[in-house]
């Protein structure tokens, strides 16, 4: 006698379940896909470059007076074309310059200077309070998943000298 097997057809309730399961299976994936994303983006920003120390300095210079376009366009291109000076961008309406400066070259107090004597403006070097450092970046909500796993790579990933 032969015995014959049939697989009886799916219901509805078990096609949702299976379906249910490769939703949960993946976005799971997907998630760990982002974490690891996000590991690698982290490491690859803070990692030194090999046998390279960046001398490279932000600084921001504020003016004390509104500037004019004609102003503002003689300060941001003159002080592209100084030796050492990398890049430059100035926010007119809030009254401030943005610099990207070699240490090595100029002094934030100097970079100001200069413009101040150059051009006849008011200004002054910015330098933060201990409470804005404390802050660090005023974007990133420190209690937010996100800021709490750049944290926890960030972390794993600075070198311990």
């Amino acid at each position: 006698m032969k015995i014959q097997f049939y697989a009886l057809p799916r219901t509805s309730l078990q096609m949702d379940k299976v379906m249910i399961k490769r939703i949960v299976i993946g976005l799971t994936a997907v998630f760990f896909v982002m974490i690891a994303t996000l590991a690698v983006h982290i490491y690859m920003v803070t990692r030194p470059a090999p046998g390279a120390i960046s001398t490279i300095t932000m600084g921001r210079i504020d003016f004390h007076d509104s500037l004019d376009s004609l102003q503002s366009h003689q300060i941001l291109n003159q002080t592209r074309t100084l030796e050492g000076v990398k890049d430059v961008r100035m926010n007119r309406s809030d009254g401030f310059l943005i610099c990207l400066y070699d240490r090595n070259k100029w002094s934030g107090e100097e970079l100001t200077d200069w413009i101040v004597n150059e051009f006849t403006v008011s200004a002054s070097f910015f330098r933060p309070s201990e409470e804005l450092l404390a802050q660090s970046c005023p974007a990133i909500d420190k209690t937010s998943l996100t800021y709490q796993l750049g944290a926890f790579f960030q972390r794993i990933f600075e070198s311990k000298h």
